[in-house]
């Protein structure tokens, strides 16, 4: 039986299809992340505008034929843009890693409208405030809190001890004591300082917006250790590393 529905969504991504045609993938708030087919959009910008660009929001008419797996793309109406952004190189790359962060670790079509409002807060954020490494961290343990597998801070991830968490361990859930962390032998095994400890717990209870006032309490190396640690458990989350993590590390490098 076909079905339609209009929802608001962001472009996760786009790949050429045929000739003429764009498969895009749609972080959605009503469906999750799914593939529709925009027929004729490569041949011609006019009938979807600018909601198939980048850092924009758009409510899109979707169609589901009653075979195949793929969405039709009929419509798309803009609603808000951030593409102010693209301006400015290390914001651009920080909006992109949240929405590339977002698509891997939501991956299916299941609603997540706090998902989309996610992503949409942290380009606000990016707008508002510019790119802070605090609002990033914040974001990531957000998502991963809504994801179910939220990072343990301030108490051992295998035992629950609150004190001697010396260690992190990506593949098993964030700090542990020294004890547990005796059976620790993957990947991204780390110790764990307490001040780096100290700022990952203040932004994981952070508001996104003052998040990056944080940053300037810190010393640098520790921030660089939070963000390391956090890449780990986000790449064991999703299973690879993300694309524009790379390119954030060059960035921050330069």
């Amino acid at each position: 039986m076909e079905r339609e529905l209009a929802t608001r969504a962001v472009i996760a991504r786009v790949a050429p299809y045929r000739e003429a045609d764009l498969i895009v993938t749609l972080l959605t708030e009503d469906l999750g992340t799914i593939d529709a087919l925009a027929r004729g959009a490569r041949g011609s910008r006019r009938r979807f505008g600018p909601a198939l660009g980048q850092l924009v929001l758009a409510r899109f008419q979707l169609r589901r034929p009653a075979r195949g797996e793929l969405w039709a793309l009929e419509r798309a109406d803009l609603e808000r843009e951030w593409t102010v952004l693209a301006g400015d190189l290390v914001a651009f790359a920080h909006a992109s890693y949240g929405l590339e962060l977002a698509r891997e670790l939501f991956p299916t079509a299941e609603p997540e409208p706090e998902v989309l409002a996610a992503v949409t807060a942290l380009w606000d954020v990016l707008v508002a405030r510019g790119p802070t490494a605090g609002a990033l961290r914040t974001y990531e343990l957000a998502l991963l809190e809504r994801l179910g597998t939220g990072l343990a801070i301030d108490l051992c991830a295998v035992c629950g001890r609150q004190d001697d968490l010396t260690w992190f361990d990506p593949g098993r859930g964030g700090a542990l004591c020294a004890r547990c962390a005796q059976g620790s032998r993957g990947h991204g095994v780390r110790p764990l300082a307490a001040a780096t400890r100290a700022y990952l717990s203040r932004l994981a209870g952070a508001d996104l917006a003052e998040a990056g006032a944080i940053d300037a309490t810190v010393d640098p190396a520790d921030r660089v250790l939070a963000r390391e640690a956090m890449h780990a458990v986000l790449a064991a989350q999703v299973g690879h590393p993300l694309r524009s993590v790379e390119f954030l590390t060059k960035l921050a490098h330069r």
